[in-house]
């Protein structure tokens, strides 16, 4: 009988888990295509992408899980001081990136969800990010 009452409120208590998700989103506006080479300092080893204009890649995908994780505090939406993200342009070597990727107000945050939430940073590269 102790067994059975274990199985329940251990069911309840399962039932009753939420998940917090964390994604940071990066999209490519630009007129060029996109080499980005993303280092996060927990994940090693680095990550190389390809962009092409108007594409769009997740950087950060993780889940909390906690009876009230929306409670918790979110992550910043920039990169941490830790990180490093190195763009180069595909077709014309001879722009450089001067965006900021830890610039936090460059970054737009939405969160959705009752229960289970999404906590969503979008950075959006466009031309006026490239100098030649």
């Amino acid at each position: 009988m102790k067994n059975v009452f274990t199985i329940i409120i251990g069911l309840f208590f399962i039932s009753c888990e939420t998940t917090h998700s964390s994604r940071k989103l990066i999209i490519n506006n630009s007129d060029f295509s996109l080499v980005i080479n993303y280092n996060n300092y927990c994940c090693p080893p680095d990550s190389l992408f390809y962009l092409a204009p108007n594409e769009s890649f997740y950087i950060v995908l993780f889940e909390k899980l906690g009876n009230h994780p929306s409670e918790l505090p979110n992550i910043p939406c920039s990169i941490s001081s830790f990180d490093t993200v190195f763009i180069s342009v595909n077709s014309a070597p001879s722009y450089s990136f001067i965006g900021d990727f830890r610039d936090e107000y460059r970054w737009d945050e939405s969160i959705s969800g009752k229960r289970n939430t999404v906590h969503l940073c979008t950075f959006t590269i466009t031309n006026e990010d490239f100098i030649e």
